[in-house]
């Protein structure tokens, strides 16, 4: 704590938002994660590992923007997909970059308004659904190429009903 600070204690709307704000920031990484690893692979099918993982540590440094240009750009994904990631591309950078612009007063008020969260609550869930289409578009893909993605599937299958999946040692 800096000298000559008066700490006032947040409210339970505050770390509604807080929560909500770190749940969408993750689930965003999650998509971009998802994203670089599309990249990789359907620009790379036949490369080996370490030469894939390779590509991989670039793709990863891409913004979402950029890795959604280059998605485009080599038509890797269906129209549909692409339309859809690059619609998200404008609500992620809202979040990102924007979500004080216009609530300034609110927030140091500590009165989040219910209508920001909901919005903020519905990128999060795009991000997730869109991160899930893509993981099928992956399989698809690996598919299509003879790789054999059935457990794969079957893991995804079982995370759609509801079933945690982790790994034991």
């Amino acid at each position: 704590m800096r000298e000559n600070e008066i700490v006032i204690p947040v409210n339970n709307s505050e770390i509604t938002l807080y929560c909500y704000l770190g749940e969408a920031l993750l689930k965003i990484q999650m998509l971009e994660q998802a994203l670089s690893y599309s990249i990789t692979i359907k620009m790379n099918p036949d490369e080996t590992k370490e030469k894939a993982d390779e590509f991989l540590k670039k793709s990863q440094k891409y913004t979402f923007g950029q890795a959604v240009n280059i998605a485009k750009e080599k038509k890797l994904c269906n129209s549909v997909l692409l339309d859809e990631i690059d619609s998200f591309l404008k609500q992620r950078n809202w979040l990102v970059h924007s979500v004080l612009i216009g609530n300034e007063e609110d927030f140091n008020e500590g009165n989040i308004k219910e209508e920001l969260i909901k919005k903020i609550k519905s990128i999060s869930d795009k991000a997730e659904d869109i991160k899930r289409v893509i993981e099928y578009d992956m399989i698809n893909f690996c598919s299509s190429k003879g790789r054999d993605v059935s457990k794969i599937k079957e893991l995804l299958i079982l995370q759609d009903k509801g079933i945690r999946v982790r790994k034991s040692f």
